[in-house]
């Protein structure tokens, strides 16, 4: 459930990421992610309680899990080794980047991914190259059609991620030597933005890619070594129960693939840890009202005497400074109708009471 709520959570920024900046790296993200949420909201849930309750264990509805089983791990493998190629071409051909990963190529890309997913997983069930073991509800494969597993799995599985694994070790490395430069007094190395925006998302990438690799890699591994290795019934009972635990270890392991993933992306990837964190402080708590209501007409004595200290306020503020003005305009006729004589006592207080009003006018501009 929870891993629902990450993948929902990282489409949703996704989404909102690409429509604000228009990178194609979120476009990547999106696709990996559906795939990974088609894990995470049907088959892991169904297969969990297939295993569980025995009246589950129905030969459609195996099929219908392990079919989108199928489709989920081959478009979440493709589309992280799209993410790795578009940092690749971003950070090796930077002046041919804009040329060949354009937002239209990228979501061809995409749809791309989902229709050779589907088309190769909806041949394998419409031909009966794999049914359903009606004992024990897994999918079994006829011995003359087991290279269609490993085409999947090679494919879809092992190619991709090794690939983006090695892509990601590269850049790895140069965002180390970005930095190391940028360090060492170079300014040129890291001096726009963008590009330290894209250096910061390295990390996210590599991170990803790293669990890719740890938890879907090694069970592929072991399905093609069981396969072309050694036969499973010539081997002791011990080495039987050793198989078991180490498959059902890696089954688990690739069951976290999906949970994990969204995770990464939004802890470690900083616009979608921001975006997440922006959501989910403005999400109202508690039952606590945006505003104060009050009914209509209905005010308390508080509110009345303050609205009352108001309006004399401004009222007196009005009051001396319109008596400033007419004073100032008295000053001014005087000053030019009679010409300037020594002041005597009289005049003296005058002069006093104008200083003393204009002291309390500027008292009162005060207020």
């Amino acid at each position: 459930m929870a891993a629902t709520v990450f993948n929902v959570m990282v489409i949703f920024c996704a989404i909102k990421l690409f429509k604000r900046s228009g990178d194609t790296m979120h476009l990547f993200i999106l696709n990996m992610t559906i795939g990974d949420l088609v894990l995470t909201i049907f088959c892991h849930p169904n297969e969990l309680l297939i295993r569980k309750h025995d009246f589950l264990q129905q030969k459609h509805l195996c099929a219908v899990v392990h079919y989108f089983n199928w489709i989920g791990l081959a478009v979440s493998g493709l589309s992280l080794t799209l993410l790795n190629v578009d940092k690749l071409i971003y950070f090796r051909w930077p002046l041919n980047y804009d040329r060949s990963m354009s937002k239209r190529r990228a979501a061809i890309f995409c749809l791309s991914i989902w229709a050779v997913s589907i088309g190769f997983v909806s041949y394998c069930w419409l031909f009966n190259i794999v049914y359903i073991y009606d004992k024990d509800c897994s999918l079994q494969m006829s011995p003359s059609k087991k290279f269609y597993y490993e085409i999947f799995t090679m494919l879809f599985c092992v190619l991709p991620v090794t690939s983006s694994l090695i892509v990601s070790i590269y850049l790895f490395n140069l965002t180390r030597s970005k930095r190391n430069a940028t360090n060492a007094g170079d300014p040129s190395a890291l001096k726009n933005k963008k590009v330290l925006s894209q250096v910061k998302s390295l990390a996210f990438i590599f991170a990803t890619t790293t669990w890719t690799s740890c938890s879907l890699l090694p069970y592929r591994i072991v399905n093609l070594a069981r396969i072309h290795l050694f036969t499973w019934s010539e081997l002791s009972c011990e080495g039987k129960q050793t198989m078991n635990w180490i498959a059902w270890v890696l089954v688990y392991l690739l069951t976290l693939n999906p949970i994990v993933n969204p995770l990464i992306t939004s802890l470690i990837y900083a616009p979608y840890r921001l975006t997440i964190k922006k959501f989910l402080v403005n999400i109202p708590v508690g039952n606590r009202p945006l505003y104060s209501y009050q009914p209509d007409g209905l005010q308390s004595d508080s509110s009345f005497s303050s609205v009352r200290r108001n309006r004399n306020r401004r009222s007196s503020c009005t009051e001396l400074a319109s008596l400033r003005q007419s004073t100032e305009v008295r000053v001014v006729r005087i000053s030019m109708s009679e010409p300037p004589v020594t002041p005597m006592k009289s005049d003296e207080f005058s002069f006093e009471s104008q200083a003393s009003s204009d002291k309390k006018l500027q008292a009162g501009s005060k207020c």
